[in-house]
């Protein structure tokens, strides 16, 4: 077999990922079933995808500006291999010999050493120069430029630049102990004796933040279920529900599963927790989750929550729907290669129409929360205040415990996280009580 340099196994995945709109981690995933023996370099991908989708709009500015080459009119394929090449040649220690090698796959553009050189030895601060204003800020971090127009606008510049930084930065890796098998002190005396740095948050009673290169995946309390990796805004949300014994509770969008999980530990598996998915491919990981565990108590549907017609009625429902995502830039770069800003209108649609839905689910005196890992004020404020207005059976309460910031339009009593301010996901966090 031809030796596979790792910068093909990026093109081959990138291009997968751009193509089909999927995470990487999917892609990955995927890509390296098909493909066992190159399982030995996962992990060095998976870094360099990453390092690479944080910089994709610098290196694509590098290689116009720089080569004369203009991304957009190269395959999929070759596309990310340049990027490839364009980031070794950057950001990483690598021969010029092997790039050189590396590059006689590309067929449309022939590049030379004297071009190699030229990129090592350009300064970007130099280039970025050629740019003023957004247009420098989206190229030099990497951002859609609508983007960096909306985020600009509601945040202004300081708040957006420190959010861009964060945003390609490695993020925090947050933890869930599992409190159903064992108490977070003994989880992290245990992990500490395993080399691992951890800190006890002080908001929220079962979250760990961990700080270790080792694949947490792999580690033997991982495998028993003594914990759940999961950001510590997305826990925030099953605290601010806070689920209660006897309760019949809804989780209207539940695929993965991680706060219907969550839900079911902090109620000791002793509430009815109802998850729905209109994919049932999707439920399989939950079921897998769940039963390592030793979560009973939640029963998984496939079906479209808007029409979803039950014989009773709930205390408790979850709303976290699909969004634009703008709160995982940094977690989940590869967003970047596709969002747009229409999307924002296509996911509020649906967001209406789930939250009205999950409302008229609701018993009196129940509670709703809904959450997105979004950043847009139409997913988000705008929604439930036009849900506020258009309604006379609900009203806002205080999202407790209180983490994030205030909510924008006046919705002071819904919180906001930010990864520069809290080391999280971008997260938005309303609830929502039924009076009538």
């Amino acid at each position: 077999m031809e030796f596979y340099y790792v910068e093909y196994v990026l093109a081959d995945v990138l291009s997968e990922v751009e193509r089909k709109r999927i995470s990487l981690r999917a892609a990955m995933t995927d890509y390296f079933k098909k493909h066992r023996e190159l399982e030995p370099i996962k992990g060095l991908a998976r870094a360099y995808a990453l390092g690479l989708l944080r910089r994709y709009k610098l290196v694509d500015f590098i290689a116009e500006e720089v080569l004369g080459v203009k991304m957009e009119r190269l395959n999929l394929w070759e596309r990310n291999l340049l990027r490839a090449l364009i980031y070794e040649l950057k950001f990483r220690d690598i021969e010029l010999d092997r790039i050189l090698r590396v590059s006689r796959k590309l067929s449309s553009v022939k590049l030379n050493i004297d071009d190699f050189r030229a990129v090592r030895r350009t300064s970007i601060k130099s280039l970025l120069k050629r740019k003023q204003g957004l247009e420098r800020l989206s190229i030099k971090y990497s951002q859609p430029r609508w983007v960096v127009e909306y985020l600009f606008k509601i945040l202004g510049r300081k708040e957006v630049i420190k959010l861009f930084k964060k945003f390609n930065e490695k993020p925090a890796i947050w933890i869930r102990a599992n409190t159903l098998k064992i108490s977070r002190r003994k989880l992290s005396d245990i992990l500490r004796r395993r080399g691992l740095k951890v800190l006890e948050d002080k908001d929220l009673s079962d979250v760990l933040r961990v700080d270790t290169s080792m694949n947490l995946s792999r580690i033997p309390e991982y495998k028993l279920g003594l914990f759940y990796v999961q950001d510590k805004a997305s826990v925030l949300a099953g605290h601010v529900l806070s689920p209660k014994p006897g309760e019949y509770v809804l989780d209207m969008c539940v695929a993965p599963g991680s706060k219907a999980l969550h839900m079911a530990t902090l109620s000791k598996n002793k509430s009815l927790i109802i998850g729905l998915d209109w994919k049932p491919a999707r439920l399989r990981t939950l079921l897998e989750s769940a039963k390592k565990l030793g979560v009973y108590s939640v029963l998984v549907l496939a079906a479209d929550s808007r029409v979803f017609t039950p014989p009773m009625k709930f205390d408790k429902i979850l709303l976290d729907p699909d969004c634009t995502s703008l709160g995982r830039l940094g977690h989940s770069p590869e967003i970047r290669l596709w969002i747009e800003r229409d999307m924002i209108f296509k996911m509020r649609k649906l967001q209406y129409e789930l939250l009205n839905h999950g409302i008229n689910l609701l018993k009196k005196n129940g509670i709703l929360i809904y959450s997105t890992c979004t950043l847009t004020l139409e997913e988000n404020e705008h929604l439930i205040r036009r849900v506020l207005e258009e309604r006379n059976d609900v009203e806002v309460e205080e999202a407790t415990p209180k983490v994030g910031i205030e909510g924008f339009a006046g919705l002071v009593e819904t919180q906001r996280l930010y990864p520069h301010i809290h080391d999280t996901q971008g997260f938005f966090i309303a609830k929502i009580r039924k009076i009538k």
